[in-house]
């Protein structure tokens, strides 16, 4: 195959905030007593849904330039809502405020779009069931989720899965148990929740992968300030990485260590690639450059860096397609219950580009291909802001103009993507 770039892309820009930061930041500043700043927080629907959801409980927000503003008269000031409350297809929304309102010990019913009602919450129900919590689901598995107001005791629960959404969840309701509950991972997931109530003041303490939590009946308001998303400068990062002559850095980004897997597959692949450490207390940030370079090495993705960087697989996987060699994801079953079964999607969409792949129950093994070609059938979103981002960096490197169903879930968390490569996009000469 003959692929004939037109462009590359050089350049400095931010990605918006991180989408996990924000949300917990709305949610710990609803939960504390005066006023929690937001700075730079991603605004987006998923962030919209956990702001109302917040407000509906009791809390006072509003949004001002590039800040959050959340009064509160803390724990004990919320309320049962008065109606249900509603998460669109936002899964961290859903899983992470049903922990919440059971530790608060509320009456409420959590509902979402189609998708989120086709997400198994089972995984959330049976810890919080364990801590005496009141919560049913659709065959037992599936929302609407409804949650009677009980009295919670503490927990030693060991995670099956590395899963951020519901060692959050079970952290939300310990704050509200009576005891001590642990909470046990085998591969570290995500730690913002840790690290935010943490800075707030809460009971709450980490040895290596053992977190325990007390009972919290105060928390203290706080400025929090957002870095940029990797998961979004994931794709710029890619981007640069199959373009020749591409040069991005990627300023004030999340250099969190549970969330840095991304830069481990960047220096195993050995690529071009620069980390700035601008700040190392609390969440670390700092600037990402990556230069173009020739015969990339293949990667291998399995279950101990799986949590670092799962919602990073679809656009590794494009990255994938044009390594020296096969590279393979493994471990990834979360995959099959994100938006959509991600598995399905991406494999079916690169597909369309001619891509090949040996497909496993938890992942796939990515073969590249010199027999690449445009596709010539129309792009399918799953209604899933990461496959779409896949979909717009894979037709760049083909040469061809987008043509993807539904673009409308780029409002999930990067909005504005299509505006920031464009401002980092520069004409070359055909060879």
């Amino acid at each position: 195959m003959t692929n004939r770039i037109k462009k590359t892309f050089k350049g400095s820009l931010e990605v918006p905030g991180d989408k996990s930061i924000t949300h917990r930041a709305v949610m710990i500043g609803s939960l504390s007593k005066g006023t929690t700043t937001i700075y730079k927080p991603l605004i987006s629907d998923d962030i919209l849904r956990t702001i109302q959801c917040m407000k509906e409980l009791g809390a006072y927000i509003h949004i001002e330039d590039e800040r959050i503003v959340i009064e509160s008269g803390g724990l004990l000031s919320l309320n049962s809502p008065k109606e249900a409350l509603y998460t669109g297809n936002s899964g961290t929304t859903t899983r992470l405020l049903t922990g919440l309102i059971a530790g608060l010990k509320l009456n409420a019913e959590i509902k979402g779009d189609s998708t989120i009602q086709k997400r198994p919450m089972n995984r959330i129900k049976i810890p919080l069931e364990e801590m005496g919590a009141n919560i049913s689901l659709i065959n037992d598995e599936y929302p609407p989720i409804k949650i009677q107001k009980s009295e919670l005791t503490s927990i030693t629960y060991e995670m099956p899965v590395a899963s951020a959404q519901v060692k959050s969840a079970i952290i939300f309701a310990a704050l509200g148990a009576k005891g001590e509950t642990k909470i046990i991972e085998k591969n570290i997931s995500r730690n913002h929740t840790e690290l935010m109530l943490a800075d707030f003041g809460a009971n709450i303490r980490v040895d290596n992968n053992i977190i325990t939590v007390k009972r919290t009946d105060y928390l203290n308001a706080q400025e929090v300030r957002v870095p940029g998303d990797i998961s979004s400068a994931a794709f710029l990062m890619v981007l640069a990485a199959i373009i020749p002559g591409s040069d991005i850095t990627i300023r004030n980004v999340s250099l969190n260590e549970t969330r840095n897997g991304i830069i481990t597959i960047f220096k195993k692949i050995d690529a071009n690639m620069t980390v700035t450490v601008k700040n190392n207390d609390g969440e670390p940030y700092g600037d990402i450059r990556i230069k173009y370079k020739e015969n990339l090495k293949p990667f291998m993705i399995n279950e101990t860096l799986i949590p670092k960087l799962i919602d990073e697989i679809p656009i590794l996987t494009v990255l994938g397609l044009f390594l020296n060699g096969k590279s393979t994801i493994k471990d990834a079953q979360e995959l099959r219950v994100k938006e959509t079964d991600r598995i399905v999607a991406v494999t079916n969409e690169l597909k369309k580009f001619n891509a090949s792949f040996n497909i496993f129950d938890d992942g796939y093994e990515i073969i590249p291909t010199n027999n690449l070609t445009q596709s010539i059938e129309q792009l399918k979103s799953y209604s899933d802001h990461r496959i779409i981002m896949m979909l717009i960096i894979m037709t760049i490197k083909m040469n061809q103009k987008l043509n993807i169903d539904d673009m409308s879930h780029l409002n999930v968390s990067y909005p504005n993507i299509l505006d920031d490569i464009d401002s980092i996009t520069k004409e070359v000469d055909y060879e």
